[in-house]
């Protein structure tokens, strides 16, 4: 039982009594169980002296799954769960410091999730960002970020909608499919209630939203829509502007006591508009970026032993780009357009068969129709150039449409032998109509209670990954789709909780080693130096990275716990490896870090304020050396030629940075009101970006200009809730 606002819980005795300690004044509870819906209770009144009696009924789930979770890999987020101790509820994760309240930019402080600066995109132990699924109420986005002339600088997510987030980093369940490093799960808060409206205010953004129930609470409603604020952007994307904004909806109406039909429906959409002359070089970009999300879910509880879930859905993203510069070194002009839509259906069963044995099932029906129309004139008089794929190429056009068909179909088969043992046996079918392949991925999670506090997870299974429609790079030249990717996790984790004396909230552990391999993986073209480009594709650093194999190896060690009620902390600490083998020799990745340590101290100041310090380290990520060679052209004159060195040889200089949030919850007459200060980079730490070099053909010099992230980035929001 929990009283959020007053940072107050309590656990019931056997009989289901508890005994909360409030100051007076009107309090939300919130109950939840194992096994039960969650409840809450509004405005429940405490007097200034004496007791309040409430007496709380929780409704049975209408499946019941054991409280063992199977998969290894996972941290539930913005919630607490019981069975998994190192879960983070929804004030832990709020109250971490994340830029512009874009709660993506805190996840890279878990075990596994890397990103840099700039970027709400991540990276799961080392893969490409396109290799985790993203869910929202069940539907995959396949384009989830804001400011993608910034390299996706924020989420398309408004944090306040959510209410829960699973993130699973390897070994996932055969329900997912077609990615092949993690899963992004999100589920957004269930209205009850009176109507609630919100307003906030922050440096980034302006939003406003409600919630509320009708037709006797058969009914329930969200609203919440963002219109993007540029007041930071000086200091986080340069003297630009940018605009954006999201809105999203959701109604859930109850039909009969056994079925839901649920609609929710998602937009984004970005502007860009940049014109320049300045000394007579020329500069003019244009993008306009959207994405829309329909989907309508039926749930059906058949009987008391079946659940169905259905769910159809229209997605339609759209791509306007352009941009012409007439520089000294480069000369370019760009029209990218494209158009892509996804219809899609699935179908889940859940099957209770007995109290310790449940099975799985479903199917999943994807169609694409994707259009390109892609054109580029380029012209490069900078030395470094030399360094390029296809450096002799100048012009480049491609208009085409793609359709593609995809059909899945899952079963898992999860049972419990005895209390210690649990096992999931799942095998997952996919087929794609593009790359004309048919594939197979069993997986196997193995679960194994180590006395009353210690569990002993595995993971072994198959991950397959096609190259979807929307992913051919076509303006670096890709004409046709590779093979579908095909990933073999090993996941070895181990989860202890040693409890305090008098019951309260001890230390929990876990330790979690893992090996994947990706055979086949795709061709991919990255910027050597420069991170952050509007048009990566025409700068002279851009080279093709072609592996035969892949390579993902890691020991993760996550410890979390707390003194008493006020003072929580967590820490983690990684080591691992990350490789591409070209050529029988192996290379490490763009972001390879063998070693990151990231620390979280959050501390309540009585009922109101808490404040919340990370410091994250990281080992510096790797660098290919650049050189000049002396060689003899044709007319016999030395020249001085930018060579590269040995791929990735060299690392720059370790991370480390230090982010604090204060934030204060407070009452404004019948309001609820939540103001906060975010501060990152704290102690201006100045941390290796990339490099713009400088090279003098002449005198046979190369100097590296080093780029640095942004410094301090102060930040103020206020939220308000009536």
């Amino acid at each position: 039982v929990r009283a959020p606002a007053a940072a107050s819980e309590a656990s019931t005795d056997d009989g289901g009594r508890f005994r909360l300690e409030l100051p007076a004044g009107s309090h939300e509870l919130e109950v939840r169980r194992p096994g039960y819906v969650v409840a809450r209770e509004d405005e429940v009144a405490v007097p200034p002296a004496g007791t309040t009696e409430i007496l709380i009924l929780l409704d049975p789930a209408p499946i019941v799954e054991e409280e063992l979770i199977v998969t290894p890999s996972r941290l539930s987020l913005l919630r607490e769960e019981p069975a998994a101790p190192l879960a983070l509820s929804r004030e832990d994760i709020l109250a971490l410091p994340h830029l512009g309240g874009d709660f993506f930019r805190s996840l890279s402080l878990l075990p596994g999730v890397i990103s840099n600066d700039v970027s709400a995109e991540f990276h799961v132990r080392g893969g490409r960002p396109n290799e985790t699924q993203i869910l929202l109420d069940g539907q995959e986005l396949y384009d989830t970020y804001h400011l993608k002339d910034y390299d996706g600088a924020l989420s398309l997510i408004p944090p306040a909608t959510l209410e829960s987030v699973d993130l699973s980093t390897g070994g996932f369940s055969v329900k997912h499919g077609d990615r092949m490093s993690g899963v992004l799960d999100m589920t957004t808060a269930t209205p009850t209630g009176a109507r609630r409206t919100r307003l906030g205010l922050s440096l980034l953004s302006l939003e406003a939203g409600g919630s509320g129930t009708m037709a006797e609470e058969r009914g329930r409603w969200m609203l919440q829509g963002r219109r993007g604020s540029i007041d930071l952007a000086s200091e986080l994307l340069g003297n630009e502007d940018p605009k954006y904004w999201d809105a999203f909806g959701k109604l859930d109406l109850q039909i009969t006591t056994g079925d839901t039909l649920r609609a929710n429906a998602l937009h984004g959409d970005d502007e860009l508009e940049i014109s320049e002359v300045v000394d007579g070089e020329v500069k003019e970009i244009s993008t306009d970026y959207s994405s829309s999300y329909l989907w309508l879910t039926h749930q059906a509880i058949l009987g008391r032993k079946l659940f169905v879930e259905t769910a159809a859905s229209r997605s339609v993203i759209r791509r306007d780009r352009r941009g012409l510069e007439l520089e000294e070194d480069v000369q370019f002009d760009i029209t990218d357009l494209r158009d892509l839509e996804i219809l899609a259906l699935k179908q889940d069963w859940n099957v209770n068969v007995g109290t310790s044995h449940y099975v799985k099932g479903g199917l999943n029906l994807r169609e694409f129709d994707m259009r390109y129309d892609y054109t580029a004139f380029f012209d490069f008089d900078n030395p470094l150039a030399v360094i390029r794929k296809n450096a002799e190429i100048d012009t480049t056009a491609f208009a085409r449409r793609f359709e593609e068909d995809d059909t899945g179909f899952y079963l898992s088969d999860r049972f419990r032998f005895d209390r210690p043992l649990t096992l999931e046996l799942g095998l997952r079918w996919d087929q794609y109509s593009l790359p004309s392949e048919d594939l197979f991925s069993p997986r196997l999670n193995f679960a194994y209670a180590v006395g009353e506090q210690g569990v002993l997870r595995l993971a072994v299974g198959r991950f397959n990954q096609s190259q979807r429609p929307y992913e051919l790079q076509v303006a670096d030249g890709e004409r046709s789709f590779g093979s579908v990717e095909r990933s073999d996790h090993y996941v070895l984790g181990y989860e202890r909780l040693f409890e305090q004396v008098g019951g309260a909230r001890g230390v929990a552990v876990r330790v979690e080693a893992y090996h994947r391999e990706v055979h086949k993986p795709l061709p991919r073209y990255e910027n050597l130096y420069e991170p952050i480009n509007t048009f990566p594709e025409v700068e002279p650093d851009r080279v093709l990275v072609a592996p035969g194999r892949s390579l993902a190896e890691g020991l993760e060690v996550f410890v979390r716990g707390s003194h008493g009620a006020k003072l929580g902390w967590w820490i983690n600490y990684t080591y691992a490896t990350t490789e591409d083998e070209i050529d029988g020799v192996s290379f490490p990745r763009r972001f390879d870090q063998p070693h990151a340590l990231n620390l979280d101290l959050d501390y309540r100041i009585g009922p109101r304020w808490t404040v919340n310090t990370a410091w994250r380290f990281h080992t510096g990520w790797p660098t290919t050396p650049l050189s000049l060679v002396e060689e003899v052209d044709a007319e016999g004159e030395v020249v001085f030629v930018p060579t590269l060195g040995r791929r990735s040889s060299k690392r720059v200089a370790d991370y480390h940075r230090l982010d604090l949030r204060a934030s204060r919850r407070g009452q404004w007459g019948a309001a609820d009101v939540l103001f906060f200060i975010d501060i990152q980079n704290l102690y201006d730490q100045a941390n290796v970006a990339g490099f713009d070099f400088e090279i003098d053909e002449e005198e046979g010099t190369i100097l590296p200009n080093t780029e640095y992230w942004a410094g301090i980035l102060p930040s103020i929001g206020i939220r308000i809730e009536f």
